[in-house]
């Protein structure tokens, strides 16, 4: 049966597994695509004993029973090997290389630039390629997509739609994008917006960072991912976070395991906690939501000023804190982050 092995860099995976196949059922033999760096199997477990440091030197020969057939066509070393008795040239070698070598350039985007930047799996010499291919896309802001489920084409639609988008990527289910925004707050607002209003779904956009080179680009995913674990730790709402406004979290997140039970400890007693579970909890996070202003804050609330003038001081009566008041208020409300990670 054949099969192909294949070390290819910066290639859909998927759409090479199907290219191998095809290569694989024209030459009629058992196959390897070599390059320097990544690796994939098809099927799993199969290997040629081959290296790419031994095709590099036995390349045009035939060795360990494989003809090597050398290319250059896409800037780095590409071989194709196949078995045979001894070394001959071959138009269905030549054809298959012809593919793979068009679709290794095919990969050679900004799409897969940005994969591997993300990533951040490259030396200095491949970051100095990275900078190259993705100059045009960048200064910009790093977006990642989540929970848009079966909709991930219309998302896209509507994201291109919504702001000047440099390039996007589907990554770990999620959907990655540069785009060139002056106010990003307001264009990830419109956005969500028009998701709900077309789709009727509440997808999710966090906002990593901007970045002016590719090196940057792989702290600002981590900045995404760091957003939406502490999303999740707090059992946040929010459709948009923004994660150089997360501070506060972040701190408590990072908190001495200790200080936050001192912190804890100091706030909800018993009796409070028990308070906080019902509409004494709403009101406190819509006070911090709405920084601090009263009139507002009644108003998400649907209740009058003196309702909530009440539960302010229900509060302030049960644990010392006057939440009016902003050096009890930063105090409290890092106790409140703390409450929340520990009840969830």
């Amino acid at each position: 049966m054949p099969f192909a092995y294949i070390l290819i860099r910066g290639c859909n995976m998927a759409d090479m597994k199907v290219l191998l196949a095809k290569a694989a059922g024209i030459i009629k033999k058992k196959m390897a695509v070599l390059t320097q760096d990544e690796s994939l199997v098809w099927p799993e477990g199969s290997d040629i004993g081959i290296t790419y440091e031994e095709a590099c030197k036995k390349a045009g020969s035939n060795y360990k029973g494989f003809n090597i057939y050398a290319s250059d066509t896409y800037g780095t070393s590409l071989f194709l090997c196949i078995s045979a008795g001894k070394y001959y040239e071959s138009e269905a070698a030549a054809l298959a290389m012809l593919l793979l070598a068009s679709s290794a350039e095919m990969a050679d985007t900004a799409e897969a630039y940005l994969r591997r930047a993300v990533e951040g799996k490259y030396d200095a010499a491949q970051l100095a390629k990275l900078e190259e291919k993705l100059v045009c896309c960048l200064p910009g802001h790093l977006l990642l997509i989540d929970d848009f489920g079966d909709y991930k084409d219309e998302v896209l639609e509507i994201l291109v739609n919504s702001m000047e988008v440099k390039v996007t990527l589907e990554y770990d289910n999620r959907l990655i994008a540069i785009v060139n925004e002056d106010n990003i707050a307001e264009a990830c607002g419109s956005f969500i917006k028009n998701v709900l209003s077309e789709l009727l779904i509440e997808c999710s956009i966090v906002i990593g960072g901007r970045a002016a080179c590719a090196k940057e680009l792989h702290g600002l995913y981590e900045n995404c991912s760091e957003a939406l674990c502490l999303k999740q730790v707090y059992g946040l709402a929010d459709s948009i976070l923004n994660y150089e406004g997360m501070y506060g979290y972040r701190i408590a997140y990072n908190l001495n395991p200790r200080l936050k039970e001192l912190i804890s400890r100091r706030v909800f007693t018993e009796d409070f906690r028990e308070m906080v579970n019902g509409e004494l909890g709403n009101t406190i996070e819509e006070f911090f939501k709405n920084n601090l202003n009263l009139t507002d804050t009644a108003a998400k609330l649907y209740i009058h000023r003196n309702t909530l003038l009440y539960r302010l001081d229900k509060i302030h009566k049960s644990t010392g804190f006057d939440l009016k008041r902003f050096e009890d208020s930063w105090l409290f409300k890092l106790a409140w982050m703390i409450y929340k990670e520990n009840s969830r």
